[in-house]
């Protein structure tokens, strides 16, 4: 059985390489595959699915990391799906959390707590007026990853003369904004990974000193795992994240805002952590995995 992990070899290469040795003891023809080598051909015949120009069709297709190129690989896995290959996690998952804006719309709608939000287009015409209290403030691009774009600022107010003046378009694009206030326990954050509505791994991230951004160069990182009982209102919060998006297997930040455990955001391909956690997170996303291959 064929599992294709859609991906960049030379970037998470610790982590690929813990997932394909974990695929192949699983039974799977695992390989990473990147996503120039995918290609969607679309004719008066029908649409397929090309592998290095072949037309290709795998039983199973992971993407890891892949936010950048998201808009053409959805309309790539968007095809495997319909022809019955098991993508994990599906279309529809991804794509919500593809989009901070469209994450936290989610989310709240079921009520789970996030920080207040706004989003906008930056550009002329910009105005947080009174949406958000006149407090520190964080701005960042929707669609981001690995805190590229997030920016503090003093207040709104600042945050809005940034948006209006300092983010212009840029070769005819320009990404839309997300702003929250900066939480109250900012430089201090948690990571846990969701697998199937169980917690596979608790960790609490600080940044660096000075900073503010917890996935940055220099962040310090605890493993909480035998300590979930002491947060369990951080864990509580991660568990119906994941689940209110349909997520199998989802990384879900949580940071505390003045005493409540809210979701600063969700990732469908997580990192594995292969370098500290060994196959942990590699056991647990195969699982997810499998237990969709078994009948009933």
């Amino acid at each position: 059985m064929e599992l294709l992990i859609i991906g960049y070899p030379e970037r998470l290469v610790a982590d690929h390489d813990a997932l394909v040795r974990g695929a192949v003891a699983a039974g799977f023809d695992a390989q990473v595959v990147t996503p120039s080598r995918l290609g969607l051909v679309v004719d008066h015949t029908g649409e397929r699915v090309v592998l290095d120009g072949e037309v290709h069709l795998p039983q199973v297709a992971l993407p890891r990391g892949v936010n950048r190129p998201w808009p053409m690989l959805r309309q790539v896995l968007q095809v495997w799906e319909q022809q019955g290959c098991l993508v994990v996690p599906s279309v529809a998952a991804a794509d919500i959390c593809a989009d901070k804006i469209t994450t936290t719309r989610i989310l709240a709608a079921a009520g789970i707590a996030v920080l207040p939000t706004v989003g906008v287009v930056p550009g002329e015409g910009v105005e947080v007026g009174d949406l958000l209290p006149s407090a520190p403030t964080v701005i960042k691009p929707a669609r981001a990853s690995k805190a590229r774009g997030v920016e503090a600022f003093a207040s709104p107010h600042d945050a809005q003369t940034s948006l209006r003046e300092g983010r212009p378009l840029v070769a005819g694009m320009v990404d839309h904004q997300v702003i929250q206030p900066r939480a109250s326990t900012a430089g201090v954050d948690y990571r846990v990974v969701v697998a199937d509505g169980e917690v596979a791994a608790l960790t609490c991230r600080r940044a660096a000193r000075g900073e503010f951004i917890t996935n940055a160069p220099g962040a310090e990182v605890t493993d909480l795992d035998a300590a979930l009982g002491e947060h369990r209102d951080v864990v509580e919060v991660a568990v119906a994240a994941a689940q209110a998006l349909v997520l199998p297997f989802a990384g879900v930040d949580v940071i505390r805002h003045h005493g409540r455990a809210v979701v600063l955001e969700v990732n469908a391909w997580p990192g594995l952590a292969a370098a500290l956690r060994n196959d942990q997170l590699v056991r647990s996303l195969l699982d997810v995995v499998a237990r969709r291959l078994t009948p009933g």
